[in-house]
């Protein structure tokens, strides 16, 4: 089996607009990921460590690392859907305050998208601002989430709909801990680098198909090529639209109906999995609408057919037809598009992809919300 170096750590720079962020990777680096930490806070006298609860394990070689030079403090968090709340932000920033944090403490945020949101947005609102370091611990966080200034949470509409903007100080990962998550988690956690192909980089689709293949036995290969499709895919939209308010916007493709679709499951269907669906919504709606045909729908299934999709598990966890349509309504894309009270602003895509350009020349269109209902049902009625 190939094995990455684990010394030294490889090295990409992700630019936000004229901010550069140090984007660090390596296998069986945890020492040397907490190395740069340190490096990265030079001043820091402690940290405020938010965790997943089901990667402690991996977090004990870092915090030893850290202990040797700062206070480590841990926050240990149990990441369901249910938990990416206002209220755990409010959790988080009142166990910092108690445990000592001042303005030089960075927050660290180890585990997936929700325990990065959620660390992300207390470290945007913590003295209203404090270092952020990312050490993601899935492939939808370390290929997709933390390669982005924006922090959410949900409220009792949806999903992501409260939130702030805030700049990371490093984000690092050692591969190995992307593995050892459940195979299933690990195949649906790839749709992010799916949307990134069918969007924005059809070029990378045989690198893709290659790195799916060879997953199974030899994880820690394919993330290296996962990794360069995430980051070369996101790189010129970041530096142009940080706040990924114009052409970034793109990166939202399946996520109206997949965002909806996750938030109603209460968490029972992954990030990932919600937003493989959302692709194929958003693709059979960009056929009915005619800006793409049934050969665009075929290279949707062909790059998503690796990502164990459970059609049943999906139908087993919706609920009616008007819950879907009150959520979609509550999408967090809202106000970016003039769209009549019963219409939604969505990314579609044209043959071959690239986004269909809405009138302000943004990548949304607006859709009629029974449209997306009804392809949501049918694209699940029609699955194996």
């Amino acid at each position: 089996m190939r094995r990455l170096s684990a010394a030294p750590l490889r090295q990409r720079t992700i630019r936000f607009a004229d901010t550069d962020v140090p984007y660090r990777y390596g296998i069986d680096c945890a020492e040397a990921v907490a190395a740069e930490m340190l490096r990265a806070c030079p001043d820091a006298e402690s940290a405020i460590c938010v965790v997943d609860r089901r990667v402690t394990d991996h977090f004990t070689p870092v915090r030893d690392r850290l202990s040797t030079r700062i206070r480590v403090e841990p926050f240990v968090l149990d990441s369901s859907e249910d938990r990416k709340t206002l209220a755990v932000v409010q959790s988080v920033l009142d166990f910092a305050v108690a445990r000592g944090a001042d303005r030089r403490t960075p927050v660290v945020a180890m585990g997936g998208g929700l325990v990065g949101n959620v660390a992300g947005l207390a470290s945007a609102l913590l003295f209203r601002g404090t270092r952020l370091i990312h050490l993601p611990t899935t492939p939808v966080a370390a290929f997709d989430s933390v390669l982005s200034l924006k922090q959410a949470v949900n409220l009792a509409g949806g999903k992501n709909l409260c939130g702030a903007f805030h700049t990371p100080t490093l984000i690092a990962v050692d591969l190995r801990w992307l593995t050892t998550i459940p195979r299933h988690e690990l195949a649906t956690g790839l749709a992010e680098m799916a949307k990134n192909v069918l969007t924005v980089s059809p070029h990378a689709e045989a690198a893709f198909l290659a790195a799916m293949r060879i997953l199974p036995e030899d994880p820690t290969a394919a993330f290296e090529g996962l990794c360069a499709i995430g980051i070369n895919a996101k790189l010129p939209f970041l530096a142009q639209d940080p706040r990924e308010r114009g052409t970034a916007l793109v990166f939202e493709y399946g996520h109206t109906a997949g965002h909806a679709v996750e938030f109603l499951s209460g968490g029972r269907l992954s990030h990932g999995e919600a937003v493989a669906w959302g692709m194929l919504v958003a693709a059979r709606i960009s056929r009915d609408l005619g800006y793409c045909g049934d050969r665009e729908r075929e290279r949707h299934r062909r790059l998503l057919a690796g990502l164990m999709l459970s059609a049943e598990r999906a139908r087993a966890v919706l609920p009616s037809d008007e819950s879907l349509r009150r959520t979609l309504l509550n999408d967090n894309k809202r106000g970016y598009l003039r769209c009549g009270p019963e219409e939604l602003p969505m990314v579609l895509l044209r043959e071959g992809g690239g986004a269909v350009q809405g009138p302000d020349g943004r990548p949304l269109v607006p859709v009629p919300v029974d449209d997306v209902v009804r392809a949501l049902r049918a694209e699940l009625a029609s699955a194996a």
